[in-house]
């Protein structure tokens, strides 16, 4: 998709199903099953929606998905599918994992920087061998001391390999990290969450990760019980939806398997999505 003088493509790293009750919190799930089924085991298909941006001088990928570092029993948990990856991805669109030039990472759980690395030789080693990966210090800070909720998700096989070579660069603060590409916290799911905000001749993407990871998440209440803090989720939701709608962003949904992008608009007080047909 052309975006002013940037280059946009979904990179698709295939899916997963988590549990439906972890994904919808405080829902019931006859609530939520009107928007998405489940399997035989309660899980519900998730999407792992990464972005490619093309501008004039570089390739920016925002997110790597789940990769392939896992056990069997962890693919079984989790039901992890690669019809498809983010390596095979770039390859149809042209470019190899040398031609990355900056990896964003929303944050360190496994199923949104588990393509960081791959492993080479029974070592991980950086998926992306010429990019500099981009975290929040808040995040790297979390997930290199892991508490016993957050150890199931945070595996330092995905950042430290990173550090050991010195293609990790850590934030302490939003900031434009290139011209039109700019870094924003948006905590709740975890404090140093980011989200990343791209513009060019006056219109605005909004990579929005986990703070809302689905269009059926859309409504304000609907907070995954995947969310650290929930409180801190609704604040920024209220926040982020509302210069949204105000100032005509297109949000793009990360782990949506179908929707993968809408304009919002208020009515009636709710948020309402405007479906955005998006071109593969």
């Amino acid at each position: 998709m052309q975006w002013g003088d940037l280059l946009i493509h979904r990179v698709s790293d295939g899916g997963l199903w988590l549990d439906g009750g972890a994904m919808f919190g405080v829902v019931p799930k006859p609530l939520w099953s009107k928007q998405t089924t489940p399997d035989e085991r309660n899980r519900i298909p998730l999407g792992l929606n990464c972005l490619l941006i093309r501008t004039p001088r570089k390739n920016v990928l925002i997110d790597t998905g789940c990769g392939h570092k896992y056990s069997p029993k962890e693919i079984d948990i989790y039901r992890i599918e690669h019809p498809t990856d983010v390596v095979q991805q770039l390859a149809g669109l042209g470019l190899q994992p040398e031609d990355v030039d900056l990896v964003i990472n929303t944050h360190l759980h496994f199923d949104h920087c588990g393509g960081n690395t791959r492993i080479d030789g029974g070592r991980a080693v950086p998926t992306f061998p010429n990019a500099t990966y981009v975290v929040r210090h808040q995040e790297l800070a979390d997930a290199s001391r892991p508490n016993e909720r957050t150890r199931a998700t945070y595996f330092e096989h995905n950042w430290k390999p990173l550090e050991e070579r010195g293609q990790l660069q850590v934030i302490g603060e939003d900031c434009e990290i290139l011209p039109g590409i700019r870094l924003i916290n948006t905590p709740g799911h975890t404090l140093g969450h980011q989200s990343v905000l791209i513009e060019s001749r006056g219109q605005t993407l909004l990579y929005i990760a986990d703070l809302c990871p689905t269009t059926a998440h859309l409504p304000l209440p609907w907070i995954m019980g995947y969310d650290l803090y929930p409180m801190t989720t609704l604040e920024t939701r209220k926040r982020i939806y509302a210069q949204a709608a105000q100032q005509g962003w297109l949000l793009f949904f990360e782990h949506d398997p179908r929707n993968f992008a809408g304009y919002l608009r208020q009515e009636g007080g709710n948020y309402i999505l405007q479906p955005h047909h998006w071109e593969d």
